[in-house]
C-alpha cells in the first residue's frame, strides 16, 4: 500500500511539474515574441535600409519563438474534457499556424524594404496576438 501511493504521488508530482513547465516554456516564449515584436515597432517608426538584417533577425526571432509555442499546450486547456481539450489545441495550433505566416510575410517586406507593408504587417500581428490572448490564454 505505502508503495502504490509513493508510485502515485510521484506520478502526480511529475505531471504536476511537466505541465507547469510547458506553460513556463509557452509563457517565455511569448515575451521573447512581445520583446522582439516591441523593439521591431520602434524601429520601424524611423527604419533605415543598412539595419535591415538586424529588423529581419527581430521578425526571425518571432517566428522561431512562435514555432515553439505552436508545440505546447496553452494552460487553459488542463481543465478542459479530453474532446474539448483536443479541440483547443488544434484551434491554438491552427492560431500559430497563422501567426507564423503573418510573421514570414512580415520578414518578406522587412527584406525588400517595404516599410510602410511592414508596419501594416505588425498591426495585424498584434490583432492576431489579441485574439489568440482572448481564445487561449487563462484568465488570472
Amino acid at each position: 500500500m505505502k508503495i502504490a501511493l509513493t508510485t502515485l504521488l510521484c506520478f502526480f508530482c511529475l505531471a504536476t511539474f511537466s505541465g507547469a513547465r510547458a506553460d513556463m516554456q509557452l509563457e517565455i516564449s511569448m515575451k521573447h515574441i512581445t520583446r522582439a515584436y516591441k523593439q521591431l515597432l520602434l524601429d520601424l517608426k524611423q527604419p533605415q535600409d543598412a539595419n535591415k538584417a538586424d529588423y529581419v533577425a527581430l521578425a526571425t526571432t518571432m517566428k522561431t519563438e512562435a514555432q515553439t509555442a505552436r508545440g505546447l499546450v496553452p494552460q487553459k486547456a488542463a481543465n478542459l474534457y479530453p474532446e474539448s481539450r483536443d479541440a483547443m489545441v488544434k484551434g491554438y495550433q491552427k492560431s500559430m499556424d497563422d501567426f507564423s505566416q503573418a510573421i514570414d510575410v512580415l520578414i518578406e517586406n522587412l527584406q525588400a524594404g517595404q516599410w510602410d507593408a511592414a508596419n501594416k504587417q505588425l498591426a495585424t500581428l498584434r490583432m492576431e496576438e489579441d485574439d489568440g490572448h482572448k481564445a487561449f490564454r487563462k484568465k488570472d
